[in-house]
């Protein structure tokens, strides 16, 4: 019987991008820095997974504060995306996701962080196989629906606002968006060095 071959390697942007839009539930890839990272099988690619710095510029000091840790934004990285073609016997995320992170760690990171949503039905078990502690709750968010049930970001309202000079609120009617209140997203830290004191801060409820 021939044996698979796998490689794990980073990768391209585009690369990512093309297969998080296909296999993520977002359907997007995120904007800004990232670090790509893909688990290929036969050839082809499997998974990936997207690290870089978060959409809350105030993350850094709120884990600072937190844990009393010297977090910094170049310390710390966020998981953004991890997404798979399909689900394999033998072939578990959390070996994928532990290559990741010793590459990061080499890079000079030290915490990874990384936020499971209930609104999509995550509760975070990829993220308990892998040794990410549990680190409380995030704030409730006010996004948007649309006329036709679908989730819109609120950015779509805040941009279309500020591209015309108009409220908000204006921006949601115009755009026939209706606001809804998303259920809180769980937190997630992973100490790629021996922080014992992060464990010690972050317990679960």
């Amino acid at each position: 019987m021939r044996s698979t071959l796998t490689d794990f390697r980073r990768i391209e942007y585009r690369t990512a991008a093309e297969h998080v839009c296909a296999h993520h539930y977002s359907g997007c890839m995120p904007s800004g820095r990232n670090i790509c990272f893909g688990w290929y099988i036969d050839g082809a690619l499997y998974a990936v997974a997207v690290y870089g710095n978060g959409v809350n510029p105030h993350q850094a000091s709120y884990l600072s504060r937190t844990t009393g840790l010297p977090i910094t934004n170049q310390s710390y990285v966020e998981l953004k995306r991890l997404a798979r073609a399909d689900k394999r016997e033998g072939f578990p995320l959390t070996w994928f996701l532990a290559r990741a992170h010793k590459d990061l760690r080499a890079d000079g990171y030290r915490l990874v962080i990384s936020f499971s949503d209930p609104a999509h039905g995550h509760a975070g078990g990829i993220y308990k196989a892998a040794n990410f502690i549990y680190a409380g709750k995030t704030k409730a968010e006010w996004h948007c629906v649309s006329s036709d049930g679908e989730f819109v970001h609120r950015r779509v309202a805040y941009r279309h606002a500020r591209r015309h000079g108009i409220t908000i609120a204006e921006a949601r009617q115009v755009l026939d968006l209706t606001p809804t209140k998303t259920p809180q997203k769980t937190r997630w830290v992973l100490p790629l060095v021996s922080y014992n004191k992060v464990k010690q801060m972050f317990k679960e409820e």
